[in-house]
């Protein structure tokens, strides 16, 4: 496992690289200090610049966690370092806190996930809601978007005054990476597996959908995940909180970052003003640190699915009961071959290292 070794150029304080037009937002790039708490502290230091004049007080917020599997390899969901920080934090205001992700087409692993990863723990110690999106009462909504028009919305994200949304650095076998834009995937579980051919222009339709919302976005970029991500991937140590209001500015950021390309579907939001290609970065001096890139065509899952996608046999394949079985097999690859062959020896390897000691007192893996 490669920890952040950094290369020539420091991001602190340059903007650089095809940004686009547009204001320029803001993105806050903190290291985490190797200490006890050290990750608290920092997301805590990241949300007092990014919470002004207290808008937050009292308010029913939803946070958006990443829940995507239920095996404990670091750097596939949402740090419990990470949202303890944030959910201490929100205390300060009383707000009413519901937490959350949704299940996969291909798994029903978000409530054992929230129990493998703390999540849940999380929410009994600071008197927070969990909830499963996939099984939500839905609010249907009218958008004007390019590939939806209408959308089913779980009740706790209609619902609330405002949505903190805490992605993780990743990479990703479809989009290339996975940041502030992508998880918001995850609050539409009823379709969206079956628009991953146009996964880019949907990306931005639910965006469009719930950037009034948005209040932040607190990144875990302590330890993200490289190669096969979102969930196959190698877990990269990166020390790093990212902090911004604006989603497409943090992808921006994260993508230059990662020295991979910036995803299209930034690049579609911005287009479509729902933030900012054009950034300038706030914080500690961050030296980009190269991800190895996603490589679908050595991930079994993504490129059978998409081959079949594009083939005759879709409508056989993914529109009747066959796609059930199809999922199964899915599933047994993402939580017995990767996490028996690879998965648990990637996270005994990050266990040994500073952050096991952290992640012990919250991990029930």
């Amino acid at each position: 496992m490669r920890e952040s070794l950094g290369t020539e150029n420091d991001l602190a304080g340059i903007s650089y690289g095809e940004r686009g037009k547009g204001d320029i937002s803001e993105v806050l790039f903190f290291r985490v200090r190797e200490e006890p708490n050290g990750v608290q502290k920092t997301v805590r230091k990241a949300m007092n610049l990014v919470i002004k004049n207290n808008f937050l007080l009292k308010k029913k917020v939803f946070v958006k966690v990443n829940l995507i599997s239920s095996e404990f390899v670091p750097g596939q969901c949402t740090s419990p370092l990470v949202l303890d920080g944030v959910l201490n934090e929100l205390t300060k205001y009383e707000c009413e806190v519901t937490l959350g992700d949704a299940d996969l087409a291909a798994a029903h692993q978000c409530d054992k996930a929230a129990k493998v990863w703390g999540h849940k723990k999380l929410a009994e110690k600071y008197g927070a809601t969990f909830i499963n999106l996939s099984k939500d009462e839905t609010v249907e909504v009218s958008i004007d978007g390019k590939v939806f028009k209408i959308l089913d919305v779980p009740r706790s994200v209609f619902e609330a005054d405002h949505i903190i949304s805490l992605p993780v650095v990743k990479t990703h076998c479809l989009t290339g990476i996975t940041c502030a834009l992508k998880h918001f995937w995850g609050v539409v579980p009823r379709v969206r597996h079956q628009y991953h051919l146009v996964v880019e222009e949907a990306i931005a339709d639910i965006v469009q959908m719930v950037r009034p919302k948005l209040a932040f976005s607190i990144v875990d970029g302590t330890i993200g995940m490289e190669g096969n991500g979102p969930r196959t991937g190698i877990p990269k140590i990166c020390n790093t909180i990212i902090a911004s209001k604006d989603p497409v500015a943090i992808d921006s950021a994260v993508a230059t970052y990662m020295d991979l390309p910036i995803p299209e579907n930034a690049k579609i939001a911005a287009k479509r003003g729902l933030g900012s290609l054009n950034y300038t970065l706030i914080g500690d001096e961050i030296k980009p640190d190269p991800f190895r890139p996603a490589n679908p065509e050595s991930q079994p899952i993504f490129r059978w699915e998409m081959a079949f996608r594009k083939s005759a046999l879709k409508p056989l394949l993914f529109d009747t009961p066959i796609f059930g079985a199809l999922s199964w097999i899915a599933t047994r690859y993402n939580t017995f071959w990767y996490y028996k062959l690879e998965g648990k020896k990637y996270a005994k390897t990050v266990m040994q290292t500073w952050y096991g000691k952290e992640l012990k007192n919250f991990v029930n893996a």
